[in-house]
């Protein structure tokens, strides 16, 4: 699973937003420049260039304007705080709006000022078009693309009333202003479904490999995760020269409590032995308690031997000192551990430490059990 540091001013933007950000970015980029080519088009058909030219190239230059703002618009890293993320897609939509919003004014001022049929044409497909296309790209807040909608589509609807359009005219453009409505809505419904599914597969991807490294019964890291982190960590301890000590714990006659007493006995013992070695190393950015299989318990430090030493030996000593305090009975139980220094010279990898550690717990066991063995130096 992927993870991110909590970013300096909030807590980081969810996937979903993130997700929103990028699909708004990509389409504010899509539709920028047809705004520009489509006025030049209506502009050349109605003659603006001739009887208005000052007015129609400054509408010209705020196409222009917008185009390029458009462009600089810039994605957010997945670090990113959630209040950065919803202030650029805030920016976005003021965008959005002030570009439909120019639309909207500079077609209705062509309609009600040209007399020619075909430039009007152009002019009023054009603004049907781009409100339809942002009916069906723009999707992500209903009321704000609603609100764009309205700024694209009622001016021209307004100009056509106000030149006397026939009234077959006017009905269509009523009826397709609620057609490219109801499509809105329901492209913010499929849009919602979407992120709703999408979620849910994030969910379960993340369940998955969190169940996927994690101990069923404990709870703790896995031999899987374990693995991985004890290859990783002693690359660092070989890079950086800190100090890496791992522990192998083993829990000391566990095949007869469960042949006692029952497996649901011993599941309750495990349970309790890797709540406690949690709690006695509880520092997840420089210590991993895992389970690596049955009664066998790993614990890598980051951290001196002889301090890493002394903590084990009074866990094992607190641990063997409390009887176990099971639903129907207590049990005393004891543990063996072994203890083992990153060297460089002697551990090529992970599995030489391993070893090592490996070794010093069967002398922590061949000597009697419920002790501490250290490894030799290499």
């Amino acid at each position: 699973m992927h993870h991110v540091a909590t970013a300096p001013g909030g807590q980081p933007a969810s996937p979903r937003l993130l997700q929103e950000l990028a699909e708004t970015l990509q389409r504010l980029r899509l539709g920028g420049p047809f705004y520009l080519l489509l006025w030049l088009l209506a502009g050349a058909a109605s003659g603006l260039w001739e009887r208005a030219r000052w007015p129609f190239l400054l509408i010209a230059l705020v196409f222009v304007g917008l185009n390029v703002l458009r462009f600089r618009v810039r994605g957010l890293p997945d670090s990113a705080p959630e209040d950065a993320v919803r202030r650029r897609l805030d920016w976005i939509w003021t965008l959005l709006l002030i570009n439909s919003a120019v639309w909207g004014v500079a077609v209705a001022w062509l309609l009600l000022t040209t007399p020619s049929e075909s430039a009007r044409t152009v002019a009023a497909i054009s603004s049907y078009a781009f409100a339809t296309a942002f009916a069906h790209n723009f999707p992500m807040r209903l009321r704000a693309a609603f609100a764009a909608l309205c700024l694209l589509y009622l001016s021209t609807l307004g100009a056509l009333i106000a030149n006397g359009s026939r009234f077959e005219l006017i009905a269509v453009s009523c009826l397709y202003l609620l057609y490219i409505s109801l499509a809105l809505r329901r492209s913010h419904g499929e849009y919602r479904q979407r992120l709703d599914l999408e979620d849910e597969l994030r969910r379960q991807r993340d369940l998955f490999e969190q169940q996927s490294r994690r101990d069923g019964l404990t709870g703790l890291a896995n031999r899987r995760r374990f693995s991985a982190a004890l290859g990783d960590w002693c690359a660092r301890a070989r890079d950086d020269g800190n100090a890496l000590i791992l522990l192998l714990l083993d829990l000391d006659h566990f095949k007869a409590i469960n042949d006692r007493h029952g497996h649901a006995a011993g599941d309750a013992c495990l349970c309790i032995f890797s709540a406690s070695l949690q709690a006695a190393f509880p520092d997840t950015g420089r210590e991993l308690v895992a389970r690596l299989g049955g009664e066998e318990f790993g614990v890598l430090v980051r951290g001196g031997l002889d301090e890493t030493v002394r903590r084990a030996d009074m866990f094992r000593a607190a641990f063997a000192a409390q009887p176990l305090a099971l639903p129907d009975r207590e049990l005393h139980c004891s543990v063996s551990i072994g203890a083992a220094a990153f060297d460089p010279r002697r551990d090529g990898n992970g599995d030489a430490l391993y070893h090592a550690a490996d070794t010093a717990l069967y002398r922590a066991k061949s000597a009697g059990r419920n002790t501490v063995a250290v490894a030799a130096p290499g």
